[in-house]
């Protein structure tokens, strides 16, 4: 038997049998210096590697992964301009051209918090420090590959989705005594959830931690609990967690999805800001926190998340034209009414980052009229209609030009008409949209939470059962039960004029009971911004006045012009 592949581990290693597992990989050494380029071919040829690869860059690697399969990457972290390793290994993982059943590498001399945090959370297999010689490299990656070869077939099953044969072998393996058991009951936990054994994943963390309470068996175990939905004990081995050593990301993570189930909007956030703090770079936590910082009505918290999605999505597979707009389109909304020095200084910010998205997708025409349309927003915002009036112009011909406009861009050209107050073309866009998508619910949704009234059957079934239930509350005068009802079903349905009503006039009757509220004059400010300007002919129109007066009286600073 080959010593490398004892699970005893009893027999000594032969430098000859580490050789001949070599032989049989294919490497790829990435690096933007053609002198450490070569270096790290030598060395691994060395080592007895007969096929290896090179790239200078991302763009360059990850053609590479796509072209051929790799068993072993050895990828340097910072590359100067472009991807640095941590994108370029979030990317291959992502697009999946590199599997779990190769090896990745990552090698780096930044000792940065943010870049060894963020290297970590995409796991490689093993990460080297420089300086480096030939001999502590070999050692290291000796061990790692010794390591990867002994689970090879049972990462070939996990990638291959047969996850009862993993937990077989991995099973085998502890009963023989592996030496690499640990790594065994690790992935063993894993493919009990995935095996949706979520009972046998518990029993099998709470047995490791009793033993030893290491953090990976304490997250694993943090995460069923969540997903038994024993709430309260996934938060106290998360806080464990977070009070042993507060940087891992995970447990931030799952603690925010514990809030959330709990209807806790602010603690989710909390948690969020906390994981984002840690690790900076993850786009998609960014827009995580932003929804959540929208729900909560904190402006400021959700402009600095746009905005760093914009910035770590820069050479990220996470990249999206949508996070310009989502930042030009919040800054239109938090400027309205505002004449200040810092609200035009942001409105010029917001304009510079519309051109930003032109330019780098200046091959789009979609994406060209999509920024048209949310400069008009902004332009609004800055109260100049007749500049505003323009740009509708300019965007409408744009959107028209369109032959299959996108998803993204229809609903922009409603919220642009909506904005106009040209409810009518927005309804009837909005509505022309539907019956194109009534089949994809994601999309119908979309639709739902742009439209003043829902018109997926669904989304009026969720929206009139959530106003019942805030109603009763009212009714029962448990006015901020009522709040936090319309509060969850304006989440949903931004826009929707009777629900955004009954917030204001629920925020009103608790005013007149507990006195001034900062956070209700936010609520009102952007439930009043949300349904606009309501003409005369609507039905809500009596209820709308008496409820603007209200507002008047109480928090005139929430009424804008």
């Amino acid at each position: 038997m080959n010593p490398l592949l004892d699970p005893s581990g009893s027999q000594e290693l032969r430098q000859i049998d580490i050789v001949k597992i070599y032989s049989n990989k294919r490497c790829l050494v990435i690096d933007d210096f053609p002198e450490i380029r070569g270096s790290l071919t030598r060395m691994l040829r060395t080592f007895g590697v007969h096929t290896v690869d090179t790239a200078a860059n991302g763009e360059e690697a990850i053609k590479a992964c796509g072209k051929r399969k790799y068993d072993i990457v050895l990828c340097d972290y910072n590359l100067g301009a472009g991807k640095d390793g941590q994108q370029i290994l979030e990317e291959v993982r992502y697009l999946r051209v590199l599997l779990m059943t190769s090896l990745f590498v990552m090698i780096t001399g930044e000792s940065s918090r943010e870049m060894v945090l963020g290297a970590l959370e995409c796991q490689p297999d093993d990460y080297i420090t420089k300086p480096y010689t030939q001999q502590s490299l070999k050692v290291r990656l000796n061990k790692a590959i010794v390591r990867h070869e002994s689970l090879q077939h049972i990462k070939n099953f996990i990638s291959d989705g047969q996850y009862q044969d993993a937990l077989d072998s991995c099973n085998e393996l502890i009963s023989q005594g592996s030496r690499y058991a640990g790594d065994c009951l690790k992935m063993k936990g894993q493919l009990h959830f995935l095996l949706k054994q979520l009972k046998d994943a518990k029993k099998l963390y709470e047995s490791v931690i009793s033993k030893k309470p290491v953090i990976w068996a304490k997250l694993g175990l943090g995460k069923t609990q969540l997903e038994l939905g024993n709430l309260d004990a996934a938060e106290e081995v998360l806080n464990s967690i977070i009070k042993e050593d507060d940087r891992y990301i995970e447990a931030h993570d799952l603690l925010s999805e514990v809030h959330s189930q709990r209807k806790d909007i602010v603690g989710a956030q909390h948690a969020t800001e906390n994981a984002t703090r840690i690790s900076p770079k993850s786009v998609l936590r960014h827009r995580q926190l932003a929804k959540l910082a929208e729900y909560n009505h904190d402006e400021e918290t959700a402009l600095k998340s746009h905005q760093h999605a914009i910035k770590w999505g820069l050479n990220s597979c996470h990249e999206s034209e949508q996070d310009y707009f989502n930042y030009a389109r919040k800054v239109s909304e938090v400027i309205q009414g505002d004449e200040s020095t810092d609200a035009k200084m942001l409105g010029r910010q917001a304009s510079s980052f519309l051109d930003r998205a032109r330019k780098r997708y200046a091959d789009k025409p979609e994406v060209v009229a999509q920024a048209q349309m949310v400069e008009t927003q902004v332009l609004l915002g800055l109260g100049d209609k007749a500049k505003a009036k323009a740009s509708a112009d300019k965007a409408k011909k744009l959107f028209k030009n369109l032959a299959s406009p996108p998803v993204e861009t229809s609903l922009e050209m409603a919220r642009t008409y909506q904005a106009m107050d040209a409810e009518q073309d927005a309804q009837n866009l909005l509505v022309n949209l539907a019956a194109r998508h009534a089949k994809d619910t994601s999309v119908m949704q979309l639709i739902d939470g742009i439209s003043a009234e829902p018109i997926s059957d669904a989304g009026k079934i969720v929206a009139s059962k959530l106003t019942k239930d805030g109603i009763s509350s009212y009714e029962k005068k448990s006015f901020d039960s009522a709040i936090d009802v319309f509060i969850e079903a304006l989440s949903t349905y931004p826009r929707h004029s009777g629900l955004n009503l009954n917030l204001i006039q629920a925020v009103i009757a608790d005013t007149e009971s507990h006195g001034f509220s900062e956070r209700y004059e936010k609520l009102c400010r952007r439930s009043l911004r949300a349904v606009g300007k309501i003409s005369g002919d609507n039905k809500q129109y009596k209820r709308y006045s008496f409820l603007l007066k209200q507002v008047q009286k109480h928090y005139p600073n929430a009424v804008t012009s």
